[in-house]
């Protein structure tokens, strides 16, 4: 029995220290387990605060033509579509009865100047007369009141004279701006009163930028804030201006404020089309910004892992603004510190890591 005795127990310290050996050549293998990773390093940059909207290209200029004259239209030079200049005439409208009335004007003038003349010659015969003492004083009187009365006709008679003439002209129907004719309203033989509509013209050389925004960031804008303006039809010309007005009012249609942009047309740009606008409210300096996929979010809060010669160190952070894929840091972190990214949320503080290159 002693002899069993002797020959189990080397045994059972051999078995012993096998089983040692497989546990702490475990744990040295558990121990140099590593985890892949990609790294960043935390920038410092410039951050614009912005508001963004969908709005509409205006027409700053879309004068309605109306008729200053009644009369029967005659001719017309402008069809819709035609791009016109200022000053082009659009539409003639019958002026002969405006023709014979500055003709009675100009007769008028030429009656009362015929009269004034002689008058004049009245006046200085008088005058030697009254020299002489051939007549009395008060002939003289009437014939210097008879010629300013005459001038003062005369006065009035040109003055209908340019009328007259102001209300033929006004028979010649021209564009007051450059543009193009959006809408025509009448057509050869129509008869026209006063303020009767006839075309209406778009100029798209000056443009006004309408942008919508929710009436609760109303007090975020200001006159004069930096604009960035692109358009669909030509994303291709991107265009920066700044806020010209700001409607007081709320667009009682959709509750929104609207922003006005005025600026000349940078191309191909159309009344109508559709505009992305970015407001710029503020500029942000010295901000640090990371990866949005390098915070993870634990039960104590967010957390970075910074990456210290292949060892994560845990780092508790509090995050601000998000644009695009990054995320301020407001606290936490400091300017190139690097950070692990993906393969951050199989971290834990101080495990080893594999840094990998970005794909």
């Amino acid at each position: 029995m002693l002899k069993k005795k002797i020959i189990f127990m080397p045994a059972l310290i051999t078995g012993l220290l096998f089983i040692l050996a497989i546990t702490v050549h475990g744990e040295d293998q558990k121990e140099k387990q590593t985890t892949p990773i990609t790294i960043s390093t935390v920038k410092s940059q410039t951050i614009l605060i912005t508001e963004e909207s969908v709005g509409r290209i205006e027409a700053r200029f879309a004068p309605l033509v109306s008729a200053e004259e009644t009369g029967l239209i005659v001719e017309i030079f402008a069809e819709t579509g035609r791009h016109v200049v200022a000053g082009d005439m659009l539409v003639q409208i019958d002026n002969q009865a405006y023709c014979l009335a500055e003709d009675a004007r100009k007769a008028e003038v030429q009656r009362l100047e015929a009269l004034i003349a002689n008058q004049k010659k009245t006046v200085e015969r008088y005058r030697n007369l009254l020299a002489k003492k051939s007549i009395p004083q008060d002939r003289m009187d009437t014939a210097d009141m008879n010629l300013a009365a005459l001038k003062v006709q005369l006065d009035a008679a040109n003055a209908g004279l340019a009328d007259a003439t102001r209300r033929k002209g006004k028979t010649q129907c021209v564009a007051p701006i450059s543009g193009w004719i959006e809408k025509r309203f009448v057509t050869t033989g129509d008869f026209v009163n006063t303020g009767k509509p006839l075309f209406k013209i778009t100029s798209d050389e000056n443009l006004r930028i309408v942008l919508p925004f929710p009436e609760s960031v109303a007090s975020k804008f200001k006159k004069g804030q930096k604009v960035l303006l692109n358009t669909p039809t030509t994303p291709d010309i991107p265009v920066e201006s700044t806020i010209s007005k700001i409607r007081p009012s709320v667009n009682v249609s959709n509750r929104a404020v609207e922003i006005i942009v005025d600026i000349d047309n940078p191309g191909s740009w159309r009344p109508g089309a559709s505009i992305n606008g970015t407001v710029i409210i503020n500029e942000q300096p010295d901000t640090n910004m990371v990866p949005d996929k390098s915070v993870i979010r634990r039960p104590a809060g967010d957390v970075v892992y910074v990456i210290d010669q292949n060892i994560a160190r845990e780092r508790k952070v509090i995050t601000g603004l998000r644009i695009d894929d990054f995320l301020e840091i407001v606290n936490g972190l400091s300017k190139g510190d690097v950070i692990a990214v993906y393969g951050a949320n199989y971290l834990t503080d101080n495990a080893l890591v594999q840094v990998q290159e970005n794909n």
